[in-house]
């Protein structure tokens, strides 16, 4: 006798069912299933803990910094543009008596000063000219009563200048000696990883001379569960012979840029090289290093290291390491003893290159990931992953607990099943915490998905009220889209469930310059004042255009057009978008200065292209975004309107794209950090109406831009200097003169193509 449909606890169903569906989905992903955002949520998770827990003291302060900073690009450019330079630094580091120096860096190939050619004409010139001034052979003596020849002045002159540029040649020989004469330099190593199965080599390849010196104490055998390379770039031999170590400066990068992860070893051709900081770890102990390749364990000494498959996450500490300047030990500022047995980690540090985004600092240096290993090895700071069996158990616990909340002696109280829920999730996210607080990573997100799916199907099922699609939708994105897309959206739902669709959008990034320090200057509630004061008008002007807004970062704006519903001619509102900005940042900047804040200055970056929409989250919020290379350059674009001193930069699919309404300066082609293919970038100027820069000007400008692209540097220093009479002021023409300049002084070669490469994100 079958149960009557009555009397069928339907929530309950739908609870089991969703619950299964979500357990299924979280053991399929990544692999059966892709789970979009998944993995990127978790990290961003990951990062919540970490500011949760706060800031951790530097236990210890052996670990000091060296900072190739803007004090030594300003001090001693040499260091960034010669191996005397180097050879220089580490020469006064190792005076200071370092326990070791970890370069950060490596020397891959000669330096070149001069054409290979060239350099071999000038030696073979300065060989002539001192055995032209060379005194006569004594069997040879003199005519009686005649005083010896004597060389011509110049030809002595000129053997000199010959015989300085010679040895101006031997910077390698001079930074090879500095390290094997420091006895304590530990170089770094860039392995090329293996991702996918193109990469796998054909035969094994060889580890070049040095990075013996970096391989694992003792690597018991079995098969390799290490991260394997199929090539590395690493410092040529003659001046890794002289140093005392070497190591990977390899560290993986999440989806969202972060680095958490580092491989303590990686295989190449069968042998094992330890992570940087393993090694200076390992010589700060004087323990030895053991690899067990068929499990993937890592020890140092007596200790093992906990890693999953020879790669360990970072406790990032939250405070600085100590840190000096390269400029001031190179001027002798740093006082004896400050640095004796001391572990140096010499690395970038000025303001536009090498920065990772961790979990305190989005662009903190890449050095800091090394000496973050480095302190976590040597006080067992590494955290330790809970592995997927407990993540799933505790998955499939919660899940049982959220569908018996679907009982109905509990759905008597109809808001009793989501307080409980709700209960329940806190509860959980409050285990997640305590346990990260003692070292150990378990996943936080899958199990609270499912509980807020389990309950929210089954609280649909019981409710199931007449508009609730439309009351949801409308709560959903009253926020982030203007009123007129609401309803468009409440009117066509399927408008808004774009889940993994492909199609063309323009998206906008905007952001304030040197918002960091603003920051530092203003109290937390002063801070945010501020930022509700910018951030509301820009996000006002985003609807105002039919955009919608993606997310804020800090105070980064991110927006987009076309999605979740068409708007055809979205290049052109993204843009007009971006010229509203700036207008109403004037009025803004009036009123901070009658208040004494500072006035600031925003960069915008604008890309049309095909882009990837995603529902992020559960049924309850759609949380939209975008994902792409488009979307991608769009970001990129906004961070080099710095670099060239424009307010707006577009792509060239939205300079295509805008219309006539627009006028636009084709600045450069830029291959931006991460990416082979150069790209054509665009200077928003304006409106017709309102542009300071005539037609004579972009004529100007577009026939330098034609002979610095072919070449003829003169030709394009000259129209820049007719630009620059006009607008001395004007951002890209001080760029490219100074760029010019740095050309005439290192002239490019063969190989040069005119491409600008994007130092930094």
């Amino acid at each position: 006798m079958g149960v009557r449909p009555a009397l069928r606890n339907w929530p309950l169903v739908a609870a089991v069912v969703a619950a299964a569906a979500c357990a299924l989905l979280y053991v399929g992903h990544p692999g059966t299933v892709e789970l979009p955002g998944l993995d990127a949520l978790e990290q961003r998770s990951l990062d919540l803990r970490f500011r949760a827990r706060g800031p951790r003291p530097v236990r210890d302060d052996r670990i000091v910094i060296v900072g190739l900073d803007d004090l030594t690009r300003r001090e001693a450019p040499e260091v960034f543009q010669t191996r005397r330079g180097w050879a220089r630094l580490i020469a006064a580091l190792g005076r200071h008596r370092p326990l070791a120096i970890g370069l950060d860096l490596f020397y891959s190939s000669p330096e070149i000063i001069l054409p290979r050619d060239l350099a071999d004409e000038v030696r073979a010139a300065a060989a002539a000219a001192r055995d032209a001034i060379a005194p006569p052979a004594p069997d040879t003596p003199p005519p009686a009563g005649a005083p010896p020849p004597e060389p011509p002045p110049a030809l002595g002159q000129a053997s000199q200048v010959l015989d300085r540029i010679v040895e101006e040649l031997r910077g390698d020989e001079v930074l090879a000696a500095a390290v094997a004469e420091a006895k304590v330099v530990y170089l770094g190593a860039m392995f090329h990883l293996v991702e996918r199965a193109a990469d796998v080599p054909r035969s094994p390849p060889a580890l070049p001379p040095g990075l013996e010196k970096g391989e694992v104490g003792e690597a018991v055998g079995g098969a390799p569960t290490a991260p394997a390379a199929f090539a590395v770039s690493s410092t040529m031999a003659s001046i890794a012979r002289g140093a005392a170590g070497a190591g990977a400066v390899n560290h993986y990068r999440d989806p969202d840029g972060g680095a958490r992860r580092v491989p303590l070893v990686i295989e190449l051709g069968g042998r094992y090289v330890t992570a940087l900081g393993l090694s200076l770890a390992a010589a700060a102990t004087g323990e030895p290093t053991r690899f067990l390749a068929a499990t993937g364990a890592v020890s140092l000494g007596s200790r093992t290291i906990p890693s999953t498959r020879a790669t360990v996450r970072l406790d990032y500490l939250g405070r600085p390491f100590p840190r000096v300047s390269a400029a001031d030990v190179l001027a002798g500022r740093i006082p004896d003893g400050q640095l004796a047995g001391k572990l140096l980690l010499v690395g970038f540090t000025h303001a536009a290159y090498d920065k990772v985004p961790t979990p305190f600092d989005p662009l903190a240096d890449g050095v800091e990931v090394h000496a973050t290993l480095v302190h976590n090895l040597l006080h067992d700071g590494v955290l330790r992953d809970s592995g997927r069996g407990l993540d799933l158990g505790a998955l499939a616990l919660l899940a049982v607990g959220a569908v018996l909340l679907q009982l109905r002696a509990v759905r008597r109280r109809p808001w009793l099943p989501i307080v409980a829920a709700a209960a329940l999730m806190v509860a959980w996210a409050a285990a997640v915490q305590l346990l990260f607080e003692r070292g150990l990573v378990v996943e936080l997100l899958p199990p609270l998905f499912t509980i807020a799916a389990v309950t929210a199907v089954g609280a649909a099922v019981a409710a199931a009220p007449e508009g609730r699609e439309k009351a949801r939708l409308r709560h959903a994105f009253a926020r982030y889209v203007s009123r007129t897309i609401v309803e468009r959206i409440v009117a066509n739902p399927e408008a808004a469930r774009l889940g993994g669709v492909r199609r063309e959008l323009t998206v906008l990034f905007s952001d304030i310059r040197g918002f960091s320090r603003i920051s530092e200057s203003l109290p937390p509630e002063r801070l945010a004042e501020f930022l509700n004061a910018y951030l509301t008008p820009m996000s006002e002007l985003v609807l105002a255009r039919d955009g919608t807004l993606d997310k804020y970062i800090g105070d980064a704006v991110m927006a987009l057009w076309n999605a979740p519903v068409d708007v055809p001619d979205h290049a052109a509102r993204a843009c007009a978008t971006a010229l509203d900005m700036l207008d109403a940042l004037r009025p803004l900047n009036e009123r901070w200065r009658a208040e004494g804040l500072p006035a600031v200055q925003i960069g915008v970056g604008i890309n049309t292209g095909p882009m990837s929409v995603g529902n992020m989250g559960s049924e309850l919020r759609f949380d939209y975004t975008v994902l792409g290379d488009a979307v991608n350059l769009g970001a990129r674009l906004e961070a080099l309107t710095k670099e060239y001193g424009v307010d707006v930069l577009v792509g060239e699919e939205t300079r295509a794209a805008a219309g006539a309404a627009f006028v636009f300066r084709e600045l450069d082609r830029v291959r931006v950090v991460g990416k082979d293919r150069a790209v054509r970038i665009f200077q928003l100027v304006g409106r017709p109406s309102q542009v300071t820069l005539t037609p004579d000007d972009l004529a100007t400008w577009d026939r330098m831009l034609a002979a610095y692209r072919g070449r003829d540097l003169d030709a394009a220093q000259a129209e820049l200097r007719t630009l620059a009479g006009r607008h001395p002021t004007d951002g890209p023409t001080r760029v490219f003169l100074a760029r010019l300049q740095d050309l005439a002084a290192h002239p490019p070669g063969d190989a040069w193509d005119g491409v600008y490469e994007q130092r930094a994100k």
